[in-house]
């Protein structure tokens, strides 16, 4: 999945009914695009959630109940990406995070969604590009040089990986912003007080006019253009341009719950819609599967996959660098398809009911869209299961897995 934007989103802030008054509090509350839950117990998120599922996906429901979990602890901090866009605001340079239905920005302080380390370095980073005397790149002229400040944190390496979107790749003060955002990147720790370990700080370019922030291009500014998770038995290599799971227990509320969905996979050929870099592929390989292959348009992540099949010793993993849908996909005993959050749309639904697999795992980042892609499903498939994952807590956003048996497939689940 590729959600470029990243940096906002979410309805609108406000106490309401059911507030826990032990709950985090947060000085942008109200007012920052990330949190419009953050006030309400994560019990009554999840079954506020699971009920706006109900009623979207009715028609395709049956008597099949959404199952839904609490995640392994309390929800904070959880969030380990951050991707803030820059923005002039009050006459300076700033970082944050778009307010509620605008591309106004709010310079963020503190965060209690948020990895603490990433928040003290987006503070951190502002700073050095108002020291520079950078400007704010401008979506409305197209003038200025910031688009934005990017970092990442491994939860299951501590490595962290860097660096700022830039609309063009030379500028005087280049290597200077280079010494001070390794400053500021090294002697970080997590909430354990382990230390972080800064492993590269990458430019990203992107010249291209309106408001979309990551661009095609990466230049290394120093150290390496990828870092590494180490999670369930696998070492993953995601560079800085790729998309990885945002939460730290990804694994443990996403991944092991959409293999358990599966069931065994020995000696079944599995298709990996929009694989990124091998999350899931590698995953259903480890497992067992006969082989998988991962079908993904980004080229940074298609670089990564190649890399983490041969990394972890999974030879029978193919990896096809083409958007979903653009070519007729193998025969295959399981789809997986992870699309970002417009959903499958026509054509990649067209592709999915031109393989015609047994069984569909459909993994999906919104509601409204993955009703829309049932729709267009609902003529060769009928749903088994569904799963809510809280990804996103103390927001009105929730991941969804979505089990599908082909109507006339002999799979038990078909009955």
């Amino acid at each position: 999945m590729n959600r470029n934007r990243g940096a906002g989103g979410g309805a609108a802030g406000g106490r309401r009914a059911g507030v826990d008054p032990t709950s985090p509090q947060c000085p942008h509350f109200g007012r920052c695009g990330g949190c419009s839950l953050l006030p309400i117990p994560i019990e009554q998120q999840l079954e506020a959630k699971r009920g706006r599922a109900a009623a979207l996906l009715a028609p395709h429901l049956a008597s099949v109940a959404i199952d839904v979990a609490l995640p392994p602890r309390p929800p904070r901090h959880d969030r380990t990406t951050l991707l803030y866009p820059a923005q002039r605001c009050n006459g300076r340079l700033e970082l944050g995070i778009y307010r509620t239905g605008s591309h106004e920005l709010e310079p963020i302080l503190d965060c209690r969604i948020q990895h603490r380390a990433l928040t003290r370095l987006g503070v951190a980073a502002a700073a050095v590009l108002r020291e520079l005397g950078l400007s704010p790149y401008d979506e409305t002229t197209g003038r200025g040089l910031v688009r934005a400040f990017r970092a990442r944190v491994m939860p299951g390496s501590n490595e962290l990986l860097l660096g700022v979107v830039t609309t063009r790749l030379d500028f005087p003060e280049r290597a200077r912003l280079t010494r001070e955002l390794r400053r500021i990147g090294e002697g970080l720790r997590d909430d354990q007080g382990r230390p972080l370990q800064l492993v590269g700080i990458v430019q990203n370019h992107n010249p291209n006019p309106g408001n979309v922030l990551l661009g095609p291009q990466q230049d290394v500014l120093w150290g390496s253009g990828w870092q590494h998770d180490q999670v369930a038995g696998l070492r993953l290599r995601v560079s800085f341009a790729s998309f990885y799971q945002h939460h730290r227990h990804a694994d443990a509320i996403l991944f092991r719950p959409a293999l358990a969905m599966l069931g065994p996979l020995t000696d079944l050929d599995v298709v990996d819609g929009y694989g990124g870099i091998g999350a899931f592929g590698l995953r259903c390989l480890q497992a067992g599967a006969r082989s998988v292959t991962l079908v993904e348009s980004s080229p940074s992540a298609c670089a990564d996959a190649r890399h983490n099949l041969q990394a972890n010793g999974l030879e029978h993993g193919t990896v096809r660098e083409e958007p979903f849908g653009s070519q007729p996909l193998p025969r295959c005993d399981v789809l997986l398809a992870d699309p970002p959050r417009a959903g499958l749309q026509e054509v990649g639904a067209a592709a999915v009911l031109a393989c015609a697999p047994p069984r569909v795992l459909l993994v999906s980042c919104a509601l409204e869209s993955l009703a829309r892609d049932l729709d267009r499903l609902a003529t060769a498939y009928r749903v088994a299961a569904v799963r809510l994952c809280d990804l996103f807590p103390h927001t009105d956003h929730v991941e969804a897995l979505t089990l599908l048996v082909r109507r006339d497939a002999s799979h038990p689940d078909s009955a």
